[in-house]
């Protein structure tokens, strides 16, 4: 974790090497920084209520199921759908959403966006590389969050829709992209992606 941290550190510092909205904010920098207890507290809170749902996400809900190889996802469109765990007050610790659509494109200028495009919650941003020793399991995303007919905003807009986390590829044509401290109901949002 300590290197997640020196990575961010570094992406945060040395932002050449990235466009600019491919620099997490101090405040997003730091939940993901904080991820392994992240995924422990919500694991815990929502394994109380609900542990055989947890266990039945298998690979999904493992925080150290990341793969070497190809991080990020492919363009293309995906089935996709989004996990709740832990609870931030009163919400729920465990919820499974059913499967919407996602996308995943290539834009004109090269760059990896995600785009959940069905759903109450929709995540749009960019998809990009980490560097070091964790680039081969992992990509940065750093996006906004739409809400009900709203659309999603551009990353830094305002701390209650940025969307940052990390995409790690789980299985063949399988990924998730884990957000840690989201800013609503819980602690760990887990978005699966499958082609």
């Amino acid at each position: 974790m300590r290197l997640l941290a020196l990575t961010l550190a570094a992406v945060a510092v040395a932002a050449p090497t990235f466009a600019a909205d491919c620099v997490p904010s101090r405040a997003d920098a730091s939940k993901i920084e904080r991820l392994d207890a992240a995924w422990r507290e919500a694991l815990a809170n929502a394994r109380r209520d609900h542990r055989a749902d947890v266990r039945k996400l298998g690979a999904l809900a493992n925080p150290k199921a990341g793969l070497k190889g190809r991080p990020q996802p492919s363009p293309g469109l995906y089935r996709c759908r989004t996990i709740k765990l832990g609870s931030q007050g009163a919400a729920l610790s465990y919820v499974a959403y059913p499967y919407f659509r996602c996308r995943v494109e290539l834009t004109a200028g090269g760059d990896l966006r995600l785009a959940k495009i069905s759903g109450s919650q929709r995540q749009v941003g960019d998809v990009c590389p980490v560097p070091g020793r964790l680039g081969d399991r992992r990509t940065l995303f750093l996006g906004g969050l739409g809400l009900g007919a709203d659309r999603a905003p551009a990353y830094g807009a305002s701390r209650n829709t940025d969307a940052a986390g990390v995409i790690e590829r789980i299985g063949p044509n399988r990924w998730r992209m884990v957000t840690p401290w989201p800013a609503y109901e819980s602690k760990l949002d887990i978005l699966e992606l499958l082609r």
